[in-house]
């Protein structure tokens, strides 16, 4: 399968964020640049995803959709056989998407200038669905040994002794790459149910996970610490299906589910697109062998970068992810502020996300998307060398 994901496809000309948007949203013209800057992947859609769509689209019928049971079904199994979690059809919530769940659960479950926790450096619209929400963002600083990422529990209880109200939990971390340890879950879990805090575990990443570590979910933990919370699973990284925008949020609590309920009907979100619909089902049905040939694929883009940064970068440290397909480099020892670099790698024709937005604490890193044909990315690398050096 490795020569599709080799193909190259222009993405140009159908309204894609990450290729024909740059100039707008970063003011880099259309042309030469290689976008790294959104972290969808630009590998075609497998067979088994798409003749299922064709063949709705042959229907000609596009009316209101609501989820089959093979729709619950699919992820249910999904869940159990990869991530031995037992997942019940009630404790679905669909939404386009997590942040829109987020924002939601945000509004029932806290008041406006309360304090919202995140993990610093992380995934950037955690930041601005907590500011346009009016709650006050608090962070606990992730502790970074050359690259591995790791929780200070004894600030994060600090925080919650504190007054933080909710904690937005990245499962797998983006843009660190951590594949958070049972134990790490499980401290996470206990001290939001000890001091009260509603937790939130983003878990989008669950399906991008390399050899060596194993995912471990929120919703494995000991039932008695599922009281308030709340947990985001995907297809959407898994199988490349961002645009179709479909979030599944479970939520164990019958009681606590009442408050996303009521949010889901009051913006009318109690109907599905039956292409998001059809899509997710034939890929949790089918892209196992799939998705375990694009690990590998991801895996290799991965080494190849860091051998790369290894051998030839004095002033840029990576260490290996151990999920996401999104590398996170450490130039901070170039001794450059944030719109030098920047500069820099755009001139270059590289459009990294830059980690200011995940915080201040990805000040001097950039995010590197990986998810694109091996080519692609030695061009991005011969294109590295001439600025990183």
């Amino acid at each position: 399968m490795a020569h599709e994901l080799d193909t190259v496809i222009n993405r140009y000309g159908t309204d894609c964020l990450k290729w024909d948007y740059m100039e707008k949203w970063l003011g880099v013209p259309e042309g030469e640049a290689l976008p790294s800057w959104v972290s969808d992947w630009d590998f075609k859609a497998p067979d088994f995803i798409t003749e299922p769509l064709k063949a709705r689209i042959e229907h000609g019928i596009f009316g209101y959709s609501e989820r089959g049971d093979e729709y619950f079904n699919s992820v249910i199994d999904w869940w159990a056989d990869n991530h031995q979690v037992t997942l019940k059809k009630e404790w679905f919530h669909t939404t386009p998407g997590s942040l829109p769940a987020i924002a939601m659960l945000m509004e029932r479950w806290s008041q406006p200038g309360d304090k919202v926790l995140v993990l610093s450096p992380v995934y950037h619209a955690f930041y601005r669905t907590i500011t346009n929400t009016q709650r006050t963002v608090a962070e606990s600083k992730l502790i970074n040994d050359n690259g591995y990422y790791s929780i200070n529990f004894d600030d994060l209880e600090q925080q919650f002794k504190d007054g933080v109200k909710i904690m937005m939990f990245c499962n797998p971390h983006n843009p660190g790459g951590r594949v958070w340890t049972e134990e790490e879950v499980t401290r996470v879990c206990q001290l939001c149910h000890q001091y009260g805090v509603y937790l939130i575990s983003d878990e989008i990443w669950a399906d991008i996970v390399f050899r060596g570590h194993k995912f471990f979910s929120c919703l494995r933990v000991d039932p008695q610490y599922f009281d308030k919370l709340a947990v985001c699973i995907a297809g959407t990284k898994s199988f490349g299906l961002p645009s179709m925008r479909l979030t599944n949020t479970m939520i164990p609590n019958e009681k606590e589910a009442e408050a996303l309920k009521s949010k889901l009907l009051a913006y009318g979100i109690d109907v599905y697109s039956a292409f998001s619909i059809l899509a997710n089902q034939a890929a949790y049905r089918h892209g196992r062998e799939w998705l375990n040939d694009t690990l590998d694929y991801l895996e290799a883009n991965n080494q190849r970068l860091a051998e790369f940064v290894g051998n030839e970068l004095t002033q840029v440290t990576y260490r290996l992810q151990e999920s996401t397909y999104l590398a996170w480099l450490d130039c901070r020892a170039m001794g450059l502020d944030d719109a030098e670099l920047e500069q820099r790698l755009h001139k270059a024709g590289v459009i990294p996300t830059m980690g200011y937005g995940f915080g201040d604490d990805g000040r001097g890193f950039i995010r590197l998307n990986l998810g694109c044909p091996a080519s692609i990315l030695e061009e991005k690398i011969q294109r590295l060398r001439t600025v990183l050096k």
